[in-house]
């Protein structure tokens, strides 16, 4: 998937798009598995676990419970959403791969 879109012929709009959407998933898989990836990856979910341990020592009842409380779920949902942005973005990537073929190969018909 890493040639230069500016050098292929795409049959229309649509196929252009898959075609983005398919690099983009593939450079996002490429990302997880490199260092700064990985590292990134353990913080979110490192971030993620401490936040959920933590929710369940606060005392609701307090003010400062309270706001703890909303303050660590906002943490917990970041770290979360990195997540699955990055599976979300290698899923829609593998989609527009395969719809990219099916086009490609309807057009040869």
């Amino acid at each position: 998937m890493a040639a230069d879109p500016t050098q292929l012929n795409f049959i229309n709009e649509a196929e252009r798009q898959y075609f983005a959407e398919a690099v983009l998933g593939t450079e996002v898989e490429q990302f997880l598995v490199t260092d700064v990836g990985r590292f990134l990856r353990g913080c979110a979910k490192s971030e993620y676990d401490a936040c959920r341990d933590k929710l369940f020592e606060l005392d609701l009842y307090t003010a400062e419970g309270k706001k703890e409380h909303d303050k660590l779920k906002m943490d917990a949902w970041g770290a979360a959403h990195f997540t699955q942005w990055c599976a979300e973005a290698i899923v829609r990537g593998r989609e527009a791969e395969v719809l990219l073929n099916e086009s490609r190969e309807g057009e040869g018909q």
